[in-house]
């Protein structure tokens, strides 16, 4: 019987990176049971829940905490890499911009999803990342 010819080192790789993709942003949903309340999608960023909206050029990071309730953003930033058009990694840098939340400019195109790793840092260092996968407005 002959042998089997093995499979190339890069299509394991990428075959595994894709399910991987499929496999987080279903685990992630499944971690929070409430709404999310600005039509963004919610993931835990350390001790903290960010919920990312992106309308137009501007993402924006609504912050609370374990109880839902908002946290003041005044002393906090956050950075997302985006996979930019082309799958160009790009990043967006953000600011306190009221309340609860941080913002930043999207001075870039993007193709389908809008796939970021946001990295949220508190004044003492940083608090949490996440990755989050949603539709543009």
């Amino acid at each position: 019987m002959p042998m089997p010819m093995p499979m190339p080192m890069s299509f394991v790789v990428r075959a595994s990176a894709l399910v991987l993709a499929l496999a987080l942003p279903e685990a992630a949903s499944a971690q929070h049971s409430h709404a999310a309340p600005n039509g963004g999608q919610i993931q835990a960023l350390g001790t903290y829940e960010g919920e990312l909206v992106v309308k137009g050029a501007q993402a924006t990071l609504y912050v609370v905490d374990a109880a839902e309730k908002k946290v003041d953003t005044a002393a906090m930033s956050a950075s997302a890499v985006v996979l930019a058009k082309g799958n160009q990694p790009k990043t967006v840098d953000m600011k306190p911009a009221g309340e609860n939340r941080l913002a930043g400019a999207v001075d870039f195109p993007v193709e389908g999803k809008f796939r970021a790793t946001v990295t949220l840092r508190t004044a003492s260092g940083e608090a949490g990342k996440a990755r989050y996968s949603l539709d543009a407005k």
